[in-house]
């Protein structure tokens, strides 16, 4: 018998965390389109790559920034002189090759990341973190961090396991965590909505409670188009399948959000917080 869907989390909040149990469930794909459709509403988006050692999403959008992190948190520039514009007003934080997680900055390094970001409240609306793939403490403080925690997984059952571990972390961490769940590459909506529910049955039977449905992202040959010409699929084929999805999902993600509840920084407040410790040690 099919499980009832638990609605999308109505957190109030602007920093929102996207990540995966695993590499190549497409985040990284979803986190560019949904701050796309954010910026085509008329959002201010700050698009993050969390993974400060490894860039990704200028990559994927065919950018190539002058400066990254690694000069920031040396001291070398601005906030404002490191982030690119992306389509549709979208601004991005780019990473760099080489720079230690976040969890090997020295606590000088971590001041100045830190008071830079401090005054992203006046540059967005919207946080989005493309955290790293897996487990690890540092992607776990940026999903502790983050007002809002969303899930990426697939239909495949080594995915949806992973997915659970995600949760079941994150939840030990902080069980009042807001977590929505999207299955990716989904054959189609009833495929999506089945997976959602493995991973709400799991959940619900071993940790109490459920993550929130934001849907699923059909399969569509116009991703990997978009990836081999480096443009987000909504600037390229805004009708096609997976476009329509990443709308919808951002649609929820919108909904039922007070702006003022929290400012950005406050993002950026709670990840290098000394008590915070996954960066503790």
């Amino acid at each position: 018998m099919s499980t009832a869907l638990k609605p999308a989390s109505q957190a109030t909040g602007t920093s929102i965390a996207i990540t995966g149990g695993k590499g190549g469930v497409g985040k990284s794909n979803l986190t560019v389109n949904l701050a796309v459709a954010l910026g085509r509403w008329g959002r201010r988006v700050l698009l993050v790559d969390g993974d400060l050692g490894l860039a990704n999403l200028d990559v994927l959008l065919g950018l190539v920034p002058k400066r990254n992190v690694e000069d920031l948190v040396r001291g070398e520039a601005t906030l404002e002189e490191l982030l690119i514009d992306g389509p549709d007003g979208v601004r991005i934080l780019p990473a760099a090759s080489g720079v230690p997680d976040l969890s090997r900055l020295d606590q000088m390094a971590r001041s100045r990341l830190l008071g830079a970001l401090s005054d992203t409240a006046s540059l967005a609306d919207d946080v989005l973190i493309d955290t790293g793939a897996g487990l690890g403490e540092a992607t776990l403080a940026l999903q502790l961090a983050a007002s809002r925690v969303l899930i990426v997984t697939t239909p495949e059952p080594t995915s949806m396991v992973d997915a659970y571990a995600t949760l079941k972390v994150l939840w030990t961490a902080d069980a009042s965590k807001p977590v929505d769940v999207v299955v990716n590459a989904a054959d189609n909506e009833e495929t999506g909505r089945w997976a959602y529910e493995q991973i709400s049955r799991a959940a619900e039977h071993f940790l109490g409670q459920v993550p929130g449905w934001l849907g699923p992202v059909v399969r569509d040959e116009k991703v990997g188009e978009a990836v081999r010409r480096q443009q987000a699929l909504l600037e390229l084929f805004p009708g096609s399948q997976a476009g329509r999805c990443y709308r919808q999902i951002a649609m929820q993600l919108t909904a039922g959000t007070d702006r003022a509840a929290e400012s950005s920084d406050d993002f950026w407040r709670r990840l290098m917080d000394p008590s915070n410790k996954e960066l503790s040690h």
